[in-house]
């Protein structure tokens, strides 16, 4: 007599096979997202059209002293090195968000004069790279882009980090709304001249 060999997962029913193949879904996506975040870094953005020239707007974006009044977060810049406005200058920014304080090394990597300024910020907590982009629409209206790329340094960080990604999206939309305030509270206005 031959002895046939029960095969043991033909005799689950549906329910048993879902729950494993549940289990081993979670499983596989846990180890995809590790694998994922192993170098990588996280983007923000925001962009809207202001109402005022792209000199007005300018003053605001590269002058430490008044960043810290706009920008979400920063408190304040201490120069080391250069003059704001210039490629490889360097400056200590302060940050705080609620009781957590931090500091970083930030280093202006590109200006276009009027047009693009582009930092980097190196701290213990993580790496930014900040950009703003102004592009004129018309003489009295220019659109502002904002964008903050960030890589925490530890892995489980970056590993959460999609827990935090909507408070850093609400930091960088706080911070082009407080722009338009600031320089709305401190412009004359955009007078445009017909000829």
């Amino acid at each position: 007599m031959d002895r046939k060999v029960k095969d043991r997962f033909r005799d689950w029913n549906l329910l048993h096979k879902s729950v494993v193949a549940l289990i081993a879904a979670f499983f596989v996506s846990v180890a995809y997202r590790a694998v994922i975040v192993i170098d990588s870094a996280f983007e923000v953005q925001q962009e809207a059209v202001l109402p005022y020239a792209a000199e007005t707007i300018w003053p605001w974006i590269y002058t430490p002293e008044r960043r810290s009044n706009w920008q979400a977060w920063q408190i304040d810049y201490a120069p080391y090195m250069g003059a704001p406005d210039k490629v490889e200058s360097t400056r200590l920014a302060r940050w705080k968000k609620e009781y957590k304080r931090w500091h970083a090394v930030e280093r202006t990597t590109e200006v276009v004069q009027a047009r693009v300024y582009a930092t980097v910020q190196e701290s213990d907590k993580d790496t930014r790279w900040f950009r703003v982009e102004l592009t004129p629409e018309g003489p009295c209206s220019t659109r502002v882009r904002l964008y903050d790329m960030v890589r925490p340094k530890g892995y489980e960080e970056r590993f959460w980090f999609f827990t935090s990604l909507d408070d850093e999206q609400k930091r960088v939309d706080a911070s082009l709304k407080a722009l338009d305030r600031w320089v709305d509270g401190t412009s004359e206005g955009c007078a445009t001249t017909e000829e």
